[in-house]
């Protein structure tokens, strides 16, 4: 419950019927993409993940991650509901080290 709890608050951070206009569903639906989006934030591809569990087009996902910050708001999103998210799986200067020494930079 308390993971309800905290999309619907970070929900009301956002113009929902503005963005569910942008991307063609209901105010619900971009919530619960809200919801998805923070979950799978460590995720490799966080958009694919919430299109698969959500039924929502990754065209219409794209959209909303468009409107609330893009693709590195995720992590705030997870942290801002709760869910303990791998910093080192979000990516970053550590993906672009040749040979392997991402693992420096946390990356395994």
């Amino acid at each position: 419950m308390d993971l309800l709890n905290n999309a619907l608050k970070l929900a009301g951070q956002f113009d929902l019927p503005a963005i569910a206009d942008k991307a063609g569903i209901s105010q619900e639906q971009v919530q619960t993409v809200l919801g998805l989006l923070a979950k799978f934030a460590g995720h490799a591809d966080p958009a694919q993940e919430a299109a698969d569990h959500s039924g929502v087009s990754r065209h219409q996902i794209e959209a909303i991650l468009s409107e609330v910050g893009g693709p590195d708001a995720l992590g705030q999103f997870a942290q801002l509901l709760g869910l303990d998210v791998n910093p080192g799986a979000l990516g970053g200067i550590g993906d672009m080290l040749p040979g392997g020494l991402g693992g420096l930079m946390g990356k395994k």
